[in-house]
């Protein structure tokens, strides 16, 4: 039997970076995910370096590199005509730290914010400014 080996990304879809790239900013840090940087997406779902040409339509953010692994990342890519779904993005964090978290989503702007009262599964369920469905989960 194979063992899983981890994500590698997550490619997310947002109607408008404008909406939520500040939501993210705050965010991603403190789930691990502090760098970041801009690309441009085209029609055929090719990506390129952001320039003047291409503006970029497209954060990553990423976590710092460990050596030689590759560094896991999540690009937030603008799509005009997106409707978010019912797909639910969970990030690990500390259960020590769901407090925290907790008083952080609620002055970035996340919306829906629940706690769960399932012991002992400790999470925030959650929304971006767009309805995108999150979540952090305590271990």
């Amino acid at each position: 039997m194979t063992r899983f080996a981890g994500f590698d990304h997550i490619d997310c879809r947002v109607r408008s970076l404008a909406a939520v790239e500040s939501f993210y900013d705050a965010l991603m840090p403190e789930i691990g995910l502090p760098l970041k940087r801009f690309s441009h997406v085209d029609e055929a779902g090719e990506w390129h370096d952001a320039t003047h040409e291409r503006p970029y339509n497209t954060v990553e953010y990423f976590e710092s590199p460990h050596g030689d692994a590759p560094a896991f990342f999540m690009g937030l890519i603008e799509r005009h005509d997106h409707v978010p779904g019912d797909t639910r993005i969970a990030f690990r964090i500390e259960a020590a730290r769901l407090d925290e978290l907790e008083a952080l989503l609620d002055r970035i702007g996340a919306t829906a914010i629940e706690r769960s009262t399932d012991e002992p599964y400790q999470a925030i369920f959650f929304e971006d400014p767009s309805g995108t469905k999150l979540e952090v989960v305590g271990r």
